[in-house]
């Protein structure tokens, strides 16, 4: 049952004795715990800067005593809460099951009937979570159950520090989890109902594809790309794919309603008739036996097992083979991990659909495709035997060529010699080496097809909705003894799109003279002073600068500015 406790851990928190460690987070410490009743609960220890701060606290007893109202239907209960000695808690019902997370991480993608079940589950549960006037904010796989009972959401209902100054930023954008947190979250600090409906369809496509729809990487890569990129939704299935497009929307005012989402999983006319169609689809559906893995000991479900490496991308594990199925073969082909649907798909125009909710009328999905995952196991192509040269006396073709002479050994006839096969290596090297003189062709035409285009400093350029006025640059003398100097290149950048965007120094880039590209390392505001990527709203501009490193010997050449990491850039040239 989870971990054991620790000599810094109490023995009991309030009149709830302590068992054993679930798992910590940002926020606190999970506990299982024994009620005085005799039942097993979950115990969360907030830690104590934030329970010391009086804002928080207030906050915490007010938003706790809210979420003790809403509905327990797929969700965890929240059974209490208190302060023991300045030690803030929160106490829910213990849920016994696997996380979401742990069962990806070793089966890989749901199937269909277990995807829509679990988007059932979880859009009920956030829909009874908004109605208490409350807001999830850190809906992710880990955060989700599978029990024998169906999909259950937890750790909800905890004040997150949202006026507790600079703290706000440390724990909403360092402790948040990359990939679940809106965009808005990251770039406009705001956190609405919108922002769970954002991480419910990125979840569903996680759990239906086995890779995130963004792909990986920190918090403000990630929330760009929600932005700028079009995910690819190839392979989940109707209508999980419109659902999800709308849910991931960059626009939170354009998202549906979790209550919404909930109406059209199940057909139903409203919200009280969605809850009793939702609760029926679950039992009548919902098979444990469709997980392919057994029911974890208590308490491995709060948060992965310790050590355990979260992979970049997930994929479907090859089913168990049957009894009556051949065989696997000795090496086993797989499909190569996706490196982040980052390719817009092709346009498709999305059908009307009945219900209360019609997602954007621009809203574009990819058709529908297989679901992503390794290949099957199967038997190998049949072999062909007798493979080799024919013997000469078998072709009849003619008269038997020369033979040299051979000597008697009492043996039997030496074997026949085999066939010249210079001919046909030469012909195999020459057709090689055409293939790789047209791969190289090919390479170096699209090489020359993407490679941004040169333009004087004079003048502004644009890339995408950004438009860059280099208005000079300049590189310190480097030091004798070392490797590389900076160099600073001054900007002016406006925003004539509709939308926010981000300027990032890691996307710009410094060509020095032998076309070697360096990522900007700093980027600085009017004053020189080093600032954090930032956020330029429509119609907007940013004066500043960025600063690069180069090596010692190398002279800047240009500089290469993107309005995104996805975009083709544009190259200005450095006199």
């Amino acid at each position: 049952m989870g971990s054991p406790l620790t000599s810094d851990d109490p023995a009991a928190i309030g009149p709830y004795r302590l068992e054993s460690r679930l798992g910590s987070g940002g926020m606190g410490t999970v506990y299982l715990a024994t009620a005085p009743d005799g039942a097993k609960v979950a115990v969360k220890a907030i830690r104590r800067d934030f329970a010391a701060d009086p804002v928080y606290r207030a906050r915490f007893h007010e938003e706790v005593s809210n979420a003790r109202r809403v509905a327990s239907f797929c969700t965890a209960r929240v059974l209490d809460h208190g302060d023991d000695g300045g030690m803030l808690y929160l106490v829910t019902e213990y849920i016994d099951g696997v996380s979401l997370e742990d069962h990806l991480i070793e089966h890989g993608a749901l199937q269909p009937s277990v995807l829509h079940s679990a988007a059932v589950g979880v859009a009920a549960a956030l829909t009874a979570i908004h109605a208490a006037g409350l807001v999830h904010r850190d809906l992710k796989p880990a955060n989700v159950m599978l029990t024998l009972a169906g999909p259950r959401v937890i750790d909800f209902g905890l004040a997150r520090s949202t006026q507790v100054g600079s703290r706000h930023t440390n724990v909403g954008l360092v402790m948040g989890t990359p990939g679940w947190i809106a965009p808005e979250q990251v770039f406009e600090g705001r956190t609405s109902p919108a922002a769970d409906v954002f991480a419910w369809g990125s979840l569903i496509a996680y759990a239906g594809l086995g890779g995130h729809p963004f792909g990986s990487g920190d918090a403000y890569v990630m929330a760009a790309r929600a932005r700028t990129a079009p995910p690819d939704l190839r392979g989940l299935p109707a209508p999980l794919d419109r659902l999800v497009a709308a849910a991931i929307h960059p626009d939170p005012s354009r998202r549906p309603q979790a209550r919404e989402l909930l109406l059209e999983l199940v057909g139903a006319p409203d919200v009280a008739g969605a809850q009793l169609a939702a609760t029926r689809h679950l039992t009548d559906s919902w098979n444990p036996a469709d997980l392919g893995v057994r029911q974890p000991p208590p308490g491995q479900g709060w948060s992965p097992p310790p050590g355990r490496q979260r992979p970049p991308s997930r994929q479907a594990a090859p089913p168990p083979p049957s009894r009556q199925a051949p065989p696997p073969p000795p090496a086993e082909t797989t499909i190569p991990p996706r490196q982040g649907p980052f390719v817009p798909p092709a346009e498709t125009t999305v059908p009307p659909r009945p219900g209360p909710f019609v997602p954007p009328a621009e809203m574009t999905i990819p058709p529908t495709a297989t679901r992503r995952g390794p290949v099957p196991h199967g038997a190998n192509p049949a072999e062909t035997t007798g493979g080799g040269p024919m013997p000469y006396h078998a072709t009849g073709q003619g008269p038997l060529p020369q033979r040299p002479p051979y000597q008697m050994t009492g043996q039997g006839p030496l074997p026949p010699r085999p066939a010249r096969r210079g001919g046909v290596l030469s012909g195999c090297l020459v057709a090689a080496a055409v293939v790789v003189v047209l791969v190289l062709l090919l390479i170096a035409a699209v090489a020359w097809i993407f490679k941004p285009p040169a333009i004087g400093a004079e003048g502004p350029v644009q890339d995408g909705k950004l438009r860059f006025t280099v208005t000079g640059h300049k590189c310190a003398k480097a030091a004798q003894a070392a490797k590389v100097r900076t160099c600073r290149v001054s900007l002016k950048v406006s925003n004539i799109g509709q939308e926010g965007r981000v300027l990032y120094p890691g996307q710009q880039k410094l060509l020095d003279n032998d076309d070697m590209r360096h990522s900007a390392a700093k980027l600085l505001d009017r004053a020189g002073k080093e600032i954090q990527p930032i956020r330029i709203g429509p119609g907007e501009s940013f004066t500043g600068g960025l600063v690069f490193e180069l090596p010692k010997e190398a002279d800047p050449a240009g500089v290469e500015l993107h309005d995104s990491g996805l975009s083709r850039g544009i190259k200005v040239v450095l006199g």
